[in-house]
């Protein structure tokens, strides 16, 4: 697999195999399989995964969304190290304990850059 290469985060089979994307599709991919993972919840690599659990009781505010894009630069570039981020952005969203998050990326040696967007809920992180 290449460096934006990467399997479908819910293990989705078609006839050939696992579903995998490449490219600019394999970098959203990326994105999506660590947003949906823990820290120490991916068996054989504890250290990979997000950390926003410590968030769940804290109401959604603009000053945590701050620190939640601090803690996401600092932790993705360390497991994704192959992307090269651009921004995050947080915010609040209307939906109970929910943030809109915005990554912006790039990937020099293929040439590939865009934006990564999701709605997480710190309740199901």
């Amino acid at each position: 697999m290449g460096a934006t290469t990467e399997m479908n985060h819910l293990f989705e089979a078609e006839p050939t195999g696992f579903v995998q994307g490449e490219g600019a599709l394999g970098v959203q991919m990326k994105f999506e399989n660590w947003i949906s993972t823990p820290k120490g919840s991916f068996w054989g690599k504890p250290a990979w995964g997000h950390t926003l659990r410590k968030f769940l009781f804290d109401p959604p505010t603009e000053t945590l969304a701050s620190v939640i894009e601090t803690e996401l630069v600092a932790t993705l570039g360390q497991d994704i190290p192959q992307v090269e981020i651009v921004y995050v952005r947080a915010t609040p969203s209307n939906e109970d304990d929910c943030y809109k998050l915005r990554i912006g990326y790039r990937v020099p040696s293929e040439g590939i850059s865009g934006e990564f967007q999701n709605t997480f809920s710190l309740r199901t992180t």
